[in-house]
């Protein structure tokens, strides 16, 4: 009976629909929907009553929400038809209507409670995507409007807002019914498909009665007349009895529900893009909060998909895992022939099926390896794991880990099962990293780790012999020209023509390696054999001697080589070749291209200088520095025209230090900066304080050494304007002094800190020029004012070849419109040879050493220093006495 039951009831509402938008909107709303919605009711209890579902609460509220939803309809129209009254908002017809969505949407909630099996988290993530979509939307288009409505007032805008956000909540509950577990019968889709179009009516209803253009009598009635009829149809369905039969939800996300899940993720920026492009002002607060909402159930359920997903592929590995494993998996018999083995063996083996089974492991297996099988079958041993060569088709071996398992006593095996692992290609690869890990990659030499262990294990095995061990510390000197000059292409290429030839200079006994840039090391095993280490650093400058052939050109290598001599008894590893590259620094200082055994006395040395590294911040700050000076003289004239500032340290307990005993330590501590700006700062505030006591006139200027770290520095400008500004001290007052080589090295860099400090109107001298680093293309590209001639040329102007250079030096400088000042004159033929070759300024020992602020301003006082006349050159200094007071 019921089979055909909801059909007829269908097919009677359908004709209930025609009926009522044929009629008269009078009669069509007092009759013809009261009929529709009363029938839908009765429907349900019909249902109920003949299908006995097993949960009948949940219909009779669903009954009862349809009741009230009826009840409110036939009170709007009562007073709309009948009293011809407009509906006033709040009004007691409210009380009819808002009823209906708590018992609605409790009626579905039971079903879907008594649907679930277990928990349904990701069911639960995409109401609430759904669920924050529509929520947003409500907002834009009803909630936002009403309670943003300047023209009603608090009562009617709580009723407004009531009705959409019980809209929301039945469709959130609904579409957990509709994404949960359970079967999807007839009386499924018609409950939960009629739900869709009376909540559009319900929006249509409210957003154009919001804006005053709502049609009475037209096709947005539809859509509850589809809910009215689709929800009586269901419960008059037999099969509305599995609605509240529990069923495993399925974790699997059909493409209609991504598709859905996708869409509603969109709406936030769909929002945003029509509010903008109908020139609204947009909810941007809304918007925000409902895709922040959003994104982050997307997010989890993308969480839970992945996680899903993960479980579906490890499940089907595991399915799959004794036949498509890359482990190979044997079963042989008692006496060893293959009874079972995996697809994964014909393919680690290149052999068929046909040609393993039956036949013999131990044939497979290399002779040593067959012999372990014997014995394997002999035992008793349950689980052993070995490592064997087994034979492949193509003839070549293979390396293979293998785990055996004893298992002839179980019924279901009967034999012994291998799971095999091919690893020679792991094999193959760890001893190519091993050999990379202890040799160097370009030159193929031992590395440093590994020479450190070669010298360690030589020192243990020597104390047997009790004979020495020596170690040589290569550094090509120079090095990095080559790199700057042509490339560090060339460099390399260099570097691997060095390592060959130092191994054609190891002998017996003798090992070399790369120990990192352009350093190489000498392992002797017999510090004394063969000569002794000396000998052999011999060897290395004569192998190093013949230039080498680089990029087309032919470069010259020298190399500073430091030796050291241990004892396996008193030395370890690390100490021997510190020793060894503390004696190969002492090479470098002595001059490069030469080798110095080490002795204590150079770590002494390096000790000192370590702990006048650790005091010299602490010098700085406890003023234990002073700032001498050493006149700069014009050699027209000989008046003293300015001073150079060097700093002294008055140590407390090493005495008076000079700067070569701490500059090149603050250069190396990264304290040069710190003391650079000492000595600025105290050269010009004393250098002021003589101006203002008439101690030397305007012209006078103070010079100030400017290391390369300083000059590199991006505060250096400021630090200048600082000095300058502290001490009051005019700019033009200010020389700063760059040595040469410091300007080639970062070459932009250092254009770019002159350019400033030119514009501060401080003057630059370049310093030690002429040693080799500089070009004239160079030179003509800074901003300098000076050029002072380094003292390796002053020392030989006496000579034809010196003096010819020096004059080169001076007309460069005036060509350029700069002033020469030869610097380091000790002897009194230097200074009238200089005076012959047209230099403007002399300093040096001859003339005064660097005095402390008083003594040279007793000097700068008295001062007169002249060079004879032309025809007739001689030097006279008055000599004054340095304590007397100015008059």
């Amino acid at each position: 009976m019921m089979a055909w039951l909801w059909r007829l009831y269908l097919v009677l509402g359908i004709a209930l629909t025609a009926a009522y938008y044929l009629l008269p909107s009078e009669s069509a709303g007092l009759f013809v929907w009261s009929i529709i919605g009363w029938s839908s009711v009765i429907a349900i209890i019909v249902g109920i009553a003949v299908n006995r579902p097993d949960l009948r609460v949940a219909w009779y509220l669903l009954a009862a929400g349809v009741a009230m939803q009826v009840i409110g309809d036939n009170l709007y129209n009562y007073r709309t038809i009948v009293q011809h009254l407009d509906v006033a908002n709040p009004s007691y017809i409210d009380l009819a209507y808002l009823p209906m969505y708590p018992l609605v949407i409790g009626g579905v909630a039971l079903l879907v409670r008594r649907r679930t099996s277990g928990r349904d988290r990701s069911s639960l993530i995409d109401v609430g995507i759904i669920t924050a979509s529509l929520g947003l939307l409500t907002w834009v288009l009803l909630i936002g409007p009403y309670i943003h409505s300047m023209h009603i007032g608090a009562p009617e805008r709580l009723i407004s807002i009531a009705y959409p956000i019980g809209d929301i909540a039945l469709v959130a509950t609904a579409t957990r019914l509709a994404v949960g577990g359970g079967r999807r019968t007839t009386a499924f889709w018609l409950l939960t498909a009629s739900i869709i179009p009376m909540v559009g009516a319900d929006t249509l209803y409210s957003y154009l009665s919001l804006v005053g253009v709502y049609p009475e009598h037209s096709f947005i009635e539809a859509g509850w007349i589809a809910f009215y009829i689709g929800w009586g149809a269901a419960a008059l369905h037999p099969s509305m009895r599995a609605l509240s039969t529990p069923t495993p939800s399925s974790a699997r996300i059909s493409t209609v529900r991504l598709l859905v899940l996708g869409s509603a993720a969109l709406v936030p920026p769909a929002v945003l893009f029509t509010q903008g492009a109908l020139g609204q002002a947009p909810d941007t607060i809304s918007i925000a909060l409902a895709g922040t909402v959003l994104l982050v159930l997307v997010l989890i359920r993308t969480a839970r998909v992945a996680q899903h997903a993960a479980a579906e592929r490890s499940e089907a590995r595991f399915r799959t895992l004794i036949d498509k494993t890359s482990d190979a998996i044997v079963v042989i018999d008692g006496k060893g022939r293959i009874r079972y083995h995996t697809s994964s063996t014909e393919r680690m083996l290149g052999r068929s099926a046909s040609e393993l089974e039956g036949t013999s492991l131990s044939e497979l297996l290399a002779e040593d390896d067959a012999r372990r099988l014997v014995v394997l079958l002999t035992s008793d041993t349950v689980s052993t794991t070995l490592g064997w060569r087994i034979q492949h088709a193509d003839g070549r071996w293979r390396e293979v880990e293998v785990t055996a398992d004893d298992l002839r006593a179980a019924s279901d095996v009967g034999g012994i099962v291998f799971t095999m692992r091919d690893v020679t290609d792991r094999n193959r690869f760890d001893l190519e990293f091993r050999r990379q890990t202890l040799h160097d990659s370009l030159t193929g030499l031992a590395n440093r780790k590994q020479f450190i262990v070669r010298v360690a294990q030589t020192l243990t095995s020597g104390k047997r012999s009790d004979r020495p061990v020596a170690v040589l510390f290569v550094n090509l000197d120079d090095f990095k020209m080559v790199n700057d000059s042509l490339g560090h292409a060339a460099g390399d290429t260099l570097l691997i023509a060095v390592a060959a030839r130092l191994t054609t200079v190891a002998r017996s006994g003798c090992r070399v390696a790369r120990l990192g840039g352009d350093e190489f090391g000498l392992l002797l095993e017999n510090g004394h054999a063969d000569g002794g280490p000396k000998l052999a650093a011999v060897r290395v400058q004569a192998a190093l001697q013949p230039p080498f052939l680089v990029t087309g050109k032919q470069i010259s290598v020298r190399a500073s080589i430091g030796i050291a001599v241990g004892s396996p008894w008193t030395h370890s590893a690390d100490n021997l070749l510190r020793d060894a590259n503390l004696a190969m620094s002492f090479a470098k200082q002595m001059g490069k291209d030469r080798f110095e055994l080490f002795l204590p006395a150079m770590h002494e040395k390096a000790t000192r200088r370590l702990d006048v590294a650790a005091e010299l911040l602490g010098g700085i700050e406890r003023n234990e520095l002073t700032v001498h000076y050493q006149p700069i003289i014009d050699v027209s004239n000989g008046h003293i025209v300015g001073a150079e500032a060097l700093a002294r340290w008055q140590h407390p307990t090493l005495g008076l230090l000079l700067p070569k005993d701490f500059i090149p330590i603050a250069e190396t501590t990264g304290l040069i900066g710190a003391l650079d700006r000492w000595v600025l700062n105290e050269a010009c505030r004393q250098t002021n304080e003589w101006k203002n006591a008439d101690v030397v006139d305007e012209s006078f200027h103070v010079n100030v050494n400017l290391s390369a770290v300083h000059l590199r520095d991006p505060s250096v400008v400021e630090t200048v304007n600082a000095a300058l500004n502290a001490s009051g001290l005019d700019a033009q007052a200010l020389v700063l002094e760059v040595n040469e080589s410091a300007l080639i090295e970062d070459h932009d860099s250092s254009r770019a800190s002159l350019d400033s400090i030119k514009e501060v109107g401080v003057r630059v001298a370049v310093d030690n020029f002429g040693i080799g680093y500089s070009s004239f293309a160079h030179l003509i590209k800074f901003p300098i004012d000076f050029i002072k001639i380094s003292k390796s040329f002053i020392d030989h102007v006496n000579t034809t070849e010196g003096a010819t250079m020096v004059r080169a030096l001076v007309d460069l400088a005036h060509s350029l419109g700069h002033n020469a000042i030869a610097e380091g004159v000790e002897h009194l033929d230097q200074a009238r040879a200089i005076e012959l070759l047209d230099c403007d300024f002399v300093q040096g020992n001859l003339f005064a050493e660097a005095l402390s602020p008083s003594d040279i301003a007793v000097l700068l006082v008295n001062q007169f220093v002249a060079i004879g006349s032309a025809g007739s050159p001689q030097l006279r200094w008055p000599q004054p006495d340095p304590y007397a007071q100015r008059a």
